[in-house]
């Protein structure tokens, strides 16, 4: 009934609960109940998708490697769900960029580039850019 959406009042009043506390209590810890259960079969049904594509993979590997180009997708499919499923891919690095320092960015350009014209500028004049 909570998966469902009812509150907890709801269901108190229908299953029959002193009040909605005791109910809460009771669907709290099935719940912490069904999330431990799950986690402890996780790493079974792990070991039961690898087993799975250990075979996928026995299966097209000697034609992959004997050149079929179709057999070499499947294969490196099988590789790249492989190290998805154990997490063996490095995490992809991402530049956030935010307009202010894009902005930072431009004035330190333009700064550099009136400073680059007044250099020559002044060399065409015959004054020596400062050291």
């Amino acid at each position: 009934m909570r998966l469902a959406g009812l509150d907890f009042q709801t269901i108190a009043e229908r299953l029959g609960y002193a009040d909605r506390a005791a109910a809460h209590k009771d669907i709290t810890r099935a719940m912490e109940a069904s999330v431990q259960e799950m986690s402890r079969n996780a790493d079974v049904l792990r070991q039961v998708e690898l087993t799975r594509l250990d075979r996928l993979q026995a299966g097209a590997w000697t034609a992959a490697a004997g050149g079929d180009v179709k057999a070499i997708h499947v294969v490196l499919g099988i590789i790249d769900r492989r190290c998805k499923l154990l997490g063996l891919d490095a995490p992809v690095r991402h530049e956030v960029v935010t307009l202010g320092a894009i902005e930072q960015e431009i004035e330190r350009l333009n700064a550099e580039l009136a400073e680059l014209g007044a250099d020559q500028a002044g060399e065409a004049a015959g004054v020596a850019p400062p050291a």
